[in-house]
Formats: structure tokens, C-alpha cells, sequence
């Protein structure tokens, strides 16, 4: 893909970025592969807050299931319904949402096992709970009920 400059990312920076989303990506969100400049892509141009840091944003949006579904429906949604509000960036968000769409089923399947193997633990618990009255006591107070 021909990227075009924009007044803050040069066409060679934006195909770094999608370099290191394509990475990303395909080893499966590892932290290891979240570099820097994706993360300052993502918090500057994507409608995302940057949490504080590179870490306190990939914990926030990729270490649960359900919160890597809820980081690619914004992405999607907000790059897709601002074409043309940051023209500058929408041949880097258009590859970007491209090569999310080849890798959306691994994604999928991997948001899906998380919540499975969590949904597990949570069984669990609550069968020892009602077993052990201490550790109900814990259990309840660490969910907050």
C-alpha cells in the first residue's frame, strides 16, 4: 500500500506502524510485540486514551477477552465513521482495519477461549465457596458482593 505524508507521520512512519500492527496482530496481541510507536499511533489518531502509559493501556485493552472485543470495536468503529475527518490517517487506518479483518477470526477464537477458561475459574470458585466458608467470605468480597 502507498501511504502519503501527514503533518505529524511521515508515509515511512505510517508503514511502521502497520509494520508493527501486522505483527502484532499475528502473534496474537503479545505484549512482547506492542511497541511504542503503535502505541502512540493508537492514543494519538484512534480515538483512545492513552491510560498513562504503554502498559496501562495494554492492560486495559488487551489482557481480558472481553476488553480486546471492546478495543476492536471502537477501533473499527471510530476509524471507519471518521473517513475523511482525519483524511491524513485514513490510508493507514483503512490497512490497519484490513489486516485486523485477516486475523479477526484467530482474535475471535482467542477472546472466545479467554472468556471460556474465565468462566471456568469463576465455577470453580463458587463451588468452593459454598464449601469453605472462608474462603466465601474472601471470594465475595474480592468480586465485590
Amino acid at each position: 500500500m502507498m501511504f502519503t505524508d501527514a503533518q505529524f507521520m511521515t508515509a515511512r512512519d505510517k508503514e511502521l506502524v502497520l509494520r508493527d500492527w501486522e505483527r502484532f496482530l499475528g502473534h496474537g496481541l503479545r505484549k512482547a510485540q506492542f511497541t511504542r510507536r503503535l502505541y502512540e499511533h493508537l492514543h494519538l489518531n484512534c480515538g483512545f486514551i492513552a491510560h498513562y502509559d504503554i502498559h496501562g493501556f495494554y492492560s486495559e485493552y488487551f489482557e481480558a477477552g472481553q476488553d480486546i472485543e471492546r478495543f476492536f470495536e471502537h477501533f473499527c468503529s471510530h476509524t471507519a465513521q471518521n473517513f475523511g475527518a482525519y483524511a491524513e490517517y485514513d490510508d493507514l487506518h483503512v490497512a490497519m482495519r484490513e489486516a485486523f479483518d485477516r486475523h479477526k477470526a484467530s482474535i475471535t477464537h482467542q477472546v472466545e477461549e479467554d472468556v471460556t477458561r474465565k468462566l471456568g475459574i469463576l465455577e470453580a470458585s463458587v463451588q468452593r465457596a459454598k464449601e469453605d466458608r472462608d474462603f466465601a467470605k474472601q471470594f465475595l468480597g474480592k468480586i465485590n458482593l
